[in-house]
């Protein structure tokens, strides 16, 4: 415990009086026993009065020292104290300044997505909440999703479809006005809130935004080219929340990716019953394999110089198990959006591959076998492997198999799909180019790609009693002729058009004129025919 002031000043006064009574006591007594004289009487008492002087200056310097060293250790401590509880000040505000800022970068993770900085789902419910709070408010969200994004991340990696949707965010960024608000939904989904947008002007909007898009993006691996589809609700017309805008925007999203690549739609009632079956098409598809749903039908093709089927494209029918039957053209787009195309592709091409044997074993070995195939499944890992696997198991040669790509499908996955084709032409398999004259690919383009078969698209030969028909197949003929590549025309329906197809060498054909797609007893049955 430290000693108070006055406490500290009794003690040296107490002490130095106890010290001067025992002096002038004992000090004259040793005096008179040690003097004789007056004259040594007088001595001793100045050597006495100095060594009392003497004594009690050391005695106060040796008090005063002490007391002295001793408040210069307190003032040390208190001093030191003071320092220590300055720094654990400037520590706690250090602390408090970074607990400020760590509250704010979690305030941010939880508005804005960590990839691009943009915005997120939280932030736009939010900001959809402010607007749609303001009296006599009124605007447009557009949702907007990457064509075939999918593609890019299988084709040259995640990572690179990363740098994408960052490089897509700046640009937005950037090119749009203060006016717009973007956010990241997730994936390769964009949000996009315009407050104060016309309904009359929301399509010029759209364009606008897909022509932003569709410009090249350089990313380190490649530069691609991406497209994008886009869903338009109005508020309030198509909802005063949140959730019914952002659900009827992803609605006609959803009506916008069953047209071609970079088309957009606005709301409408009538959506919402076919979104609702498109969800339950979509749940029916994923377990049709499971239950055998699937069939395979087959339509023969025919050498148009000896009459004779040189092969047959299998066809792919789904009849569900209540005995409704549901179109190709409905059903393999929701396929590819979900994925299931690559199971589904792998059981077509098995099961075309076992009736193809069946045939070679009952002695038709010249026959082959053409295969639809998704764009999806070739860039699927492996997919070059598989399908050869696939076949050779059957005992099968790949130089007997045609894969069939859409001519539309290959331009729209912007080149990802070249590099497999060229792997699968390497393997033997034939590669057929379908509904060819439908994707406007130019013939340069055509020429670098390891097409081995083209084929016409069955709308111009319906159309080719047309004169500007008649000269445009004869044209697309002409085409594969002069890339040295085999020519069927699809669709054929009536003499007239087979006699045009004769008289420009045509090499095949194949239509409702000769044969439907039919089942494998049918099939079987044609070639055992006379006239096959």
């Amino acid at each position: 415990m430290k000693e108070r002031p006055h406490a500290a000043a009794w003690r040296i006064t107490r002490i130095y009086l106890i010290m001067g009574c025992l002096w002038i006591l004992l000090s004259d007594r040793i005096v008179e026993l040690l003097a004789a004289d007056t004259a040594a009487f007088r001595t001793l008492s100045h050597i006495k009065g100095w060594l009392y002087v003497g004594a009690t200056a050391a005695l106060l310097y040796t008090l005063i020292k002490s007391y002295l060293c001793e408040l210069e250790t307190a003032q040390h401590r208190a001093l030191q104290g003071y320092h220590e509880l300055a720094a654990a000040h400037q520590a706690l505000e250090d602390a408090n300044m970074k607990l400020e800022e760590h509250q704010e970068q979690l305030r941010r993770m939880a508005h804005h997505d960590h990839l691009t900085g943009l915005p997120n789902r939280r932030a736009l419910f939010q900001t959809l909440s402010d607007v749609l709070s303001q009296e006599g408010s009124c605007g447009a969200v557009f949702f907007t999703d990457l064509d075939n994004f999918k593609y890019i991340n299988d084709s040259i990696g995640h990572v690179a479809g990363d740098e994408l949707l960052t490089r897509i965010s700046m640009r937005l960024q950037e090119a749009l006005s203060p006016a717009w608000h973007i956010f990241r939904l997730g994936g390769d989904e964009f949000i996009l809130v315009l407050p104060e947008a016309k309904p009359l002007d929301v399509e010029e909007h759209a364009r606008k935004l897909h022509a932003l898009m569709g410009e090249p993006f350089s990313l380190k691996e490649a530069t691609v080219h991406v497209t994008c589809s886009t869903g338009i609700a109005l508020y309030p017309a198509h909802g005063n929340t949140p959730e019914n805008l952002i659900k009827r925007a992803d609605i006609a999203l959803n009506r916008a990716k069953d047209e071609p690549a970079s088309s957009f739609a606005v709301f409408d009632e009538s959506m919402e019953e076919a979104m609702k079956e498109r969800l339950e098409l979509d749940q029916a598809l994923r377990m049709a394999l499971e239950k055998r749903e699937f069939t395979l039908l087959y339509q023969p093709q025919y050498e148009l110089a000896t009459g004779r089927i040189s092969g047959f494209e299998a066809l792919l029918r789904w009849t569900r198990d209540d005995g409704s039957t549901v179109s190709p053209a409905k059903f393999i787009p929701i396929a590819e959006q979900s994925g299931v195309i690559v199971n589904i592709g792998k059981w077509v091409l098995s099961n075309a591959c076992r009736f193809l044997r069946k045939l070679h074993e009952l002695g038709y070995t010249h026959l082959t076998m053409s295969v639809n195939v998704s764009v999806l499944e070739l860039i699927h890992p492996g997919y070059v492997d598989k399908a050869t696997e696939i076949v050779r198991s059957q005992g099968l040669s790949p130089q007997d198999i045609e894969l069939e790509i859409t001519e539309s499908a290959l331009m729209e996955s912007n080149g990802l799909a070249e590099a497999q084709l060229f792997l699968l032409k390497d393997r033997g398999f034939g590669i057929a180019l379908d509904d060819f004259g439908t994707g406007y690919s130019s013939l340069n383009y055509l020429r670098k790609l390891p097409i081995t078969t083209l084929k016409i698209d069955k709308d111009f030969i319906a159309a080719i009693n047309s004169s500007e028909e008649l000269s445009l197949v004869g044209e697309m003929i002409k085409i594969g002729k002069m890339m040295g590549i085999s020519v069927i025309a699809e669709g054929v329906e009536d003499h007239s058009q087979v006699e045009f197809l004769t008289q420009h060498h045509c090499d095949k054909i194949q239509g409702f004129l000769f044969s439907k797609p039919v089942p494998e007893a049918e099939t079987i049955a044609k070639l055992q025919a006379p006239t096959a």
